[in-house]
């Protein structure tokens, strides 16, 4: 009985041994004692995506690579060892545009003089940029490659008109575009992050080159770097990278591999032949907290934060160009690159001694500061007066450079001149005009009369003019 008990127990030993080899072979998907291998394949954040068991020998077919999103293009998948695969990822540029953006810096006349680039980092079109791109700005375009399709246009221009914090020493500049809320759909929340080591990927976004179309170059964080003048008197630190920067990137955004922002794209070195070595950009930690505590109170407009000392003539020059909107004055460029306002009256009336006149008023003010004041009179009996006031405007005088010119001319062929290239003037309308020389046909003489009709002219132009800069008290 205990032998057949024994042989029963060895029989269904073998049987489950035998069941359980079945088991695994089945399982396995190859008959008994063939090696199966384990395939996986990782997302690019290193999350396993897929894993798959395939018989030694079978050929291995990839999957699917994963979706495309707003943010991320799947280019491949890539070989790390004999069984493990990683997704190849790159960053869609059309993901930044609605966050970083092209500066445009123009003159008071509102010409181009330099471009750079910004990051908008709140909904409310709060950005930031380089100080030394702001910097003389008088006005600023921020353009979006984003197609405005209300005004049929390739791109999105948008407003600079203020600005809350300047500092030079750290060239951080941050302001807040105007009517940012027409493209809010487009703006995402990126994340900015102050650490960060090298050897860890990064991608610069801006507008090198001035290019018309927002770029996107990978490199991978070098050093950091900070000579002895920015320890001592910025105390920022800069992320050195072989991502590309070039002029026009200022200001613009370097990212880490998932897109955080780490950095503002300052500076770039090349070679001797001119061709990129390393780009440089300041740290978010050196500008972080600076962002996050913006205070709206300090807002002032760009033209004034930057040209404080001629703010009079700067709202005198925008009044003309509003007056140039409503058809009250033309306005034209000058092959200098000046933009001119131009006023221009014509006038009729009697004369109480019998006759008439017809007078002919121009006004003249260009952006570069020159202001012009001319009055062209013509008598019925055959007389003419002309008199031409031209100046600069300056910030402590107000105007300055003068020259001065009446002539009076006569229906007989006789007139007198009175000119001046060196006026004695003062700001407090105590005016006099004792630099001046005088000029007649044959036979005048030049009277006391005469020369006491060109110092009232002088007078009456000189005064109209700082009325005029004075009667303009803000910004349009």
């Amino acid at each position: 009985m205990k032998y057949m008990n024994s042989q029963k127990k060895l029989f269904l030993f073998f049987f489950f041994l035998l069941s359980a080899c079945i088991f695994c072979a089945c399982n396995n998907k190859g008959g008994l004692g063939d090696p199966v291998v384990t395939y996986y394949w990782y997302n690019a954040d290193g999350k396993e995506y897929h894993k798959e068991n395939v018989q030694k020998g079978e050929q291995v077919k990839n999957p699917s690579l994963p979706s495309d999103t707003d943010k991320w293009d799947y280019i491949e998948w890539e070989k790390k060892t004999d069984t493990t695969f990683y997704a190849v990822r790159e960053p869609k540029v059309t993901y930044f545009q609605g966050n970083v953006f092209q500066i445009i810096i123009k003159d008071l006349g509102g010409n181009p003089v330099s471009t750079g680039s910004g990051f908008v980092f709140n909904r409310d079109g709060w950005f930031v940029t380089n100080a030394h791109v702001m910097k003389g700005a008088y006005f600023a375009d921020a353009v979006f490659n984003i197609p405005n399709e209300e005004e049929g246009e390739s791109y999105t221009y948008l407003d600079i008109t203020m600005g809350t914090y300047y500092n030079a020493n750290k060239d951080i500049y941050i302001g807040q575009i105007k009517n940012y809320s027409s493209i809010i759909q487009h703006y995402k929340e990126i994340p900015i992050e102050t650490s960060y080591s090298q050897g860890d990927v990064s991608y610069s976004v801006g507008y090198p080159q001035s290019s018309v179309e927002l770029k996107l170059n990978k490199g991978v964080v070098t050093e950091n770097w900070a000579d002895l003048y920015e320890k001592l008197y910025s105390g920022n630190t800069y992320i050195c990278s072989s991502a590309y920067i070039a002029p026009g990137s200022s200001g613009g955004i370097l990212v880490d591999d998932e897109l955080r922002v780490i950095g503002i794209t300052t500076l770039g070195w090349t070679n001797d032949e001119d061709k990129f070595i390393s780009g440089a950009s300041i740290s978010a930690f050196n500008f972080k907290n600076t962002l996050e505590n913006t205070n709206e109170d300090e807002l002032l407009h760009v033209s004034i934060r930057f040209h404080a000392d001629e703010s009079d003539f700067i709202m005198y020059f925008l009044r003309g160009i509003d007056d140039h909107r409503k058809g009250k004055a033309e306005m034209t460029t000058a092959n200098n690159g000046a933009t001119s306002i131009i006023y221009e009256w014509k006038n009729t009336g009697t004369l109480s001694g019998g006759g008439y006149y017809e007078e002919n008023y121009t006004k003249i003010v260009a952006s570069n500061g020159f202001i012009g004041l001319t009055l062209d009179v013509y008598f019925s009996a055959g007389g003419r007066l002309e008199v031409i006031l031209l100046g600069t405007y300056d910030p402590v005088k107000e105007i300055d450079d003068f020259s001065f010119s009446y002539k009076f001319y006569y229906n007989n062929s006789k007139w007198y001149g009175l000119v001046s290239d060196n006026v004695n003037y003062s700001t407090n309308y105590s005016l006099s005009l004792n630099s001046y020389y005088t000029d007649k046909s044959y036979g005048y003489t030049i009277t006391s009369e005469d020369i006491l009709d060109a110092k009232e002219f002088f007078n009456r132009f000189y005064m109209q003019l700082l009325n005029d800069l004075h009667d303009v008290t803000r910004l349009p």
